[in-house]
């Protein structure tokens, strides 16, 4: 596509056909009205294809791409044909009345040469002034929305925003409003042009696309594709604090449809999935430490949204409709998953099956073979749901009917751990079913591993879109180890991210709401609107990320000795980043994002691995902790709460401070004396060495089998097995040893260190969180599964 100018006129010109846009106020001109072709025509370059247009501060602007690259392939209407789907690598905007040299230097470098991060900035220093300083800010937003992440794509020949069981029933090129990220910018254009854009525009989405083939030769020999796709709703979508649950039009927060593809002997086998936020009116105050989730309405004022979002849904993807909610079914999260089922129980809807499935107690002490749990209990319902199947002519012989909506709170990685379970279980049926493999036979290895890994990337996109970081460290699960390049891209300090993600957000909210017209109704929701927690708020958070880290990763059957809230002394910030739990033979240590909804890392440490314990300065009157062990040393230094008898305690000086963190180094060396037998002491030394950056190598935490590997330090245990792979079809259960024998070495000791005043055994609640519930829904026509 060729753009060119004239004094007059911006002309874009695909295939001998011409749009043409006044280069006074950047509209539309109709071809009858135009008498300047016989003006000079100044050639600028060439782009891909209009995204579309924006109006910001009263400027036109024109979006094109510029650079894409090929990431998979549809199959055409015949199984022996394909077309190209091509990730966005680069947009840029043009103001029409720009001078020409500004709009050849915005187009030109993607011909040119590979565009690296910050070439807009260099770009813009060689630009003229005037130019320079009449781009608004939010223009660049929107573009940096569009090129930082890289998480656009399109199809030219078929609709990217559809399904395969959707493109090939309809046969014709529709789009998915939805899912269709530039409408609005389009919209903008269709108005003044009154004709079909078809020929220089292009329908793009927002998610995650990826193939892999495999050569089959087990059974027989042939290559099977995979493609995993998954589109974003337009609809409230957002930055995950900025956008939650439902809003007045029946739309969630994070809604994701994902959909999985075989191709194989000219035939395309589909499996579609859906996540979205609870579809309650909630919301989340402040940022830090796992703050609290509100419920903002009454069930009688929310319900009629929420029958809306049921009913959109039956309606876009047929019956039954299998909702699966992820949500702890206690302590924080427990008042949102009491509203969903009340929800479902006074909706009564025959069409409706509901799981609720407490991920996290079901899984705890990183037990994740309890998944099989659900998917057991699915196994009828999925059964009748099926799944889109395309022979080689282009016919749909058999129809998908129904969706699994999946979600928990953020609907991030409880979320893709379940989906990826899901959709492993129908890969595998689908896979006998073509012949693949044989209904006595194992699963081949390599299919199990790609469908894990592809998964794994998914969950890191959706995870980067909503929430700003990734879901796992890539290098960990591609891996199994950190390397240096990992390490350095971990590198800036907690307080950075937490700076950079809550201020940013605001800003990229800003720019999804211009793109995709979408309009702040509700206040506690605006990105203008600032979060304020008081110190009292904060301590409970602290309390609160502690207790769960406990109950999502110490089995029940072992003893919690303590548990504190850390600062990891490698960098500068005063955000708790890391939460350390002693149990009677192991120490667990957990690095969380600043918010403390993600689990970015675990390392179960047996302490008797451990082989010093010190206490120093760490150059400064402030004292840290450092923990050796054969892996490496581990160094904290207290934040400004501590822990006692499970409350959160403000520390008013220094000297409390330093008290704190030397407590914390004598309980573990007082666990570690208990478990040995021996009589070893915290040595005291005058300055504690830290390093520029952390010396953690970092096993990402937390999700099972789709999302990470734990990694356990034990001298007993070969390098070879320290880190467990997540892509194994088995995830072994972490347990704490021989705990028996341990407690039988000290009892003595174990009064001595319970005696320490910072915490007691924390003892778990055996809540029945539906207990009000159960007679309503034994007399509901839904299929409710309480598990």
């Amino acid at each position: 596509m060729l753009i060119s100018t004239t004094p007059e006129v911006f002309i874009v010109e695909e295939r001998g056909e011409r749009l043409y846009f006044s280069r006074k106020d950047g509209k539309i001109i109709q071809k009858d009205c135009l008498a300047v072709l016989n003006e000079e025509i100044t050639a600028c370059g060439e782009v891909e294809f209009l995204v579309g247009q924006l109006e910001i501060e009263e400027q036109n602007f024109l979006f094109f791409v510029t650079e894409s690259s090929v990431v998979a392939h549809y199959r055409g209407t015949s199984g022996n044909t394909s077309h190209e789907i091509r990730k966005i690598e680069r947009v840029c905007a043009i103001n029409p009345k720009s001078d020409v040299n500004y709009i050849k230097l915005q187009i030109q470098p993607a011909s040119g040469r590979k565009l690296k991060q910050g070439t807009e900035k260099l770009m813009k220093l060689f630009s003229d002034n005037k130019s320079r300083d009449t781009r608004p800010a939010l223009l660049e937003d929107v573009l940096k929305l569009f090129n930082d992440s890289k998480d656009f794509y399109f199809c030219r020949n078929r609709n990217v925003t559809i399904s395969s069981q959707k493109f090939f029933t309809k046969r014709e090129n529709t789009s998915e409003d939805s899912f269709f990220w530039n409408k609005k910018m389009l919209s903008n254009l269709s108005g003044e042009f009154g004709g079909k854009l078809e020929t220089w525009t292009c329908p793009i989405m927002q998610g995650f696309v990826a193939a892999c083939q495999l050569e089959i030769t087990d059974q027989i020999n042939a290559f099977l594709t995979i493609t995993i796709i998954s589109r974003r709703s337009t609809h409230r979508a957002g930055a995950r604090y900025l956008r939650r649950g439902i809003d007045e039009d029946s739309n969630v927060a994070n809604f994701v449809e994902t959909e999985l593809i075989l191709n194989i002997f000219e035939h395309e086998l589909s499996f579609v999935q859906c996540r979205g936020s609870i579809p309650v009116f909630w919301s989340q105050r402040g940022y830090k430490y796992r703050p609290p989730l509100l419920i903002n309405r009454s069930i009688e004022d929310a319900h009629g949204v929420f029958i809306e979002h049921f009913k959109r849904l039956k309606a876009h993807y047929d019956t039954p409709l299998v909702a699966v909610s992820l949500v702890d079914q206690r302590g924080r999260e427990l008042p949102l998953a009491q509203r969903f089922l009340e929800h479902v129980v006074k909706a009564n809807d025959e069409d409706v099956t509901f799981f609720s499935f407490d991920l996290h107690h079901h899984c705890r002490g990183l037990n994740f073979q309890k998944l099989q749990t659900l998917t057991t209990a699915m196994e009828p319902t999925l059964k009748s749901i099926g799944f889109c199947w395309v022979d080689k002519t282009g016919e749909v012989v058999q129809r998908q009917k129904g969706v699994v909506r999946t979600n928990c709170i953020d609907c991030l990685d409880r979320t893709n751990v379940v989906q990826g379970q899901i959709s492993l279980h129908v890969v595998l049926q689908q896979a006998q079913r073509l012949g693949i493999f044989g209904p006595l036979c194992e699963p081949p290895e390599a299919l199990v591993q790609t469908l894990q890994t592809m998964w794994a990337d998914n969950g890191d996109a959706i995870s980067t879109q909503y929430a700003g970081t990734a879901a796992l460290k890539g290098d960990v699960t591609r891996n199994g180890e950190r390397k240096l390049a990992g390490i350095m891209k971990d590198g800036y300090n907690s307080a950075s991210r937490y700076y950079l993600t809550h201020t940013r957000d605001a800003q990229r909210q800003k720019a999804i709401n211009l793109v995709t017209g979408q309009f702040e109704k509700d206040p506690l929701n605006s990105p203008d609107t600032e979060e304020v927690e008081t110190e009292k708020e904060e301590e409970e958070n602290i309390s609160r990320m502690v207790t769960e880290t406990i109950q999502f990763l110490v089995p029940t059957q072992h003893t919690v000795i303590g548990g504190w809230g850390l600062i990891n002394a490698c960098q500068s910030s005063d955000e708790i980043d890391t939460v350390v739990i002693l149990t009677r033979t192991n120490l667990y240590i957990v690095t969380y994002e600043i918010d403390g909804e993600k689990m970015v890392d675990v390392q179960i440490i047996a302490l008797e691995d451990i082989t010093s314990i010190q206490v120093g300065s760490s150059g400064n009157s402030r004292q840290c902790a450092r923990i050796e062990t054969p892996e490496g040393a581990f160094i904290w230094r207290p934040s400004t709460v501590r822990l006692f008898n499970n409350a959160a305690i403000r520390l008013k000086s220094l000297d409390e401070a330093n008290e704190y963190i030397s407590s914390v180094a004598e309980q573990i060396q007082v666990g570690r004396n208990m478990l040995t037998g021996l009589d070893g002491s915290v040595q005291q030394i005058a300055r504690v060495q830290i390093p520029s950056m952390s010396m953690h190598r970092k096993g990402v935490a937390a999700m099972g089998a789709f999302l990470g590997r734990i990694k356990k330090v034990k001298k007993s245990v070969s390098n070879a097995n320290i880190l467990k792979s997540a892509s194994s079809s088995t995830v072994p259960e972490v347990t704490d040893g021989n705990e028996s024998d341990a407690s039988e070495k000290s009892d003595h000791l174990m009064n001595k260190i319970l005696k320490i005043p910072n915490f007691k055994k924390i003892e778990e609640p055996q809540p029945e969180p539906f207990g009000f519930l159960l007679t309503s829904i034994a007399e509901c026509q839904t299929k409710i599964s309480l598990l």
